[in-house]
């Protein structure tokens, strides 16, 4: 894959403050918000966390509206209960993310379902500066194996990850080419 094609996982560069902790409680805390809309419908969103910091809500389809196989399928990856804090490592370019969300983040469709069935989601890039406050508070972390090399280069992501998390449970998930 050409390094300089726009959906190529890496690090980029981040927006680096001292308010980070702030930025991820926003976070989980709108992946958490259960809005409801004119017609008394309540959804639910996952929250992507940009390299700028900006979080983006994704609309989440109805656990209504999904198919009987296709919550099957999302429940013998992450069961319906307990709900769970889910906190993905995700390449979350913006330009990227506003041109295909689902190149950029190819389990994107995944994350939806699982906060469809009632799980809190957030996705974020995964920079060592982040990583602590990003982790925080999940009971799983999600990995797009695209992004593992790049956090590999700290030998103490696991480690940093782990210690902030509720529940010490690790996935990757793999990217397959599109």
């Amino acid at each position: 894959m050409d390094s300089n094609d726009i959906f190529h996982p890496h690090m980029p560069e981040v927006f680096v403050h001292e308010d980070i902790a702030d930025t991820f409680n926003r976070a989980r805390s709108a992946a958490a918000d259960i809005s409801q809309d004119a017609e008394g419908v309540y959804h639910r969103q996952i929250i992507i966390v940009t390299p700028g910091r900006l979080l983006i809500k994704k609309e989440c389809p109805l656990a209504s509206s999904l198919q009987p196989s296709q919550i099957a399928l999302l429940e013998k990856f992450v069961p319906r209960k307990p709900v769970l804090q889910i906190c993905a490592i995700a390449y979350t370019e913006l330009e990227a993310l506003k041109k295909d969300m689902r190149k950029a983040i190819p389990f994107v469709d995944y994350l939806l379902g699982f906060a469809s069935l009632g799980h809190s989601v957030w996705v974020f890039e995964g920079h060592p500066s982040a990583l602590a406050a990003g982790c925080r508070g999940a009971d799983l972390l999600l990995i797009d194996s695209g992004m593992l090399p790049e956090l590999e280069k700290n030998p103490d992501w696991q480690a940093v990850a782990l210690q902030t998390m509720r529940q010490p449970e690790i996935k990757l998930v793999s990217r397959l080419e599109r």
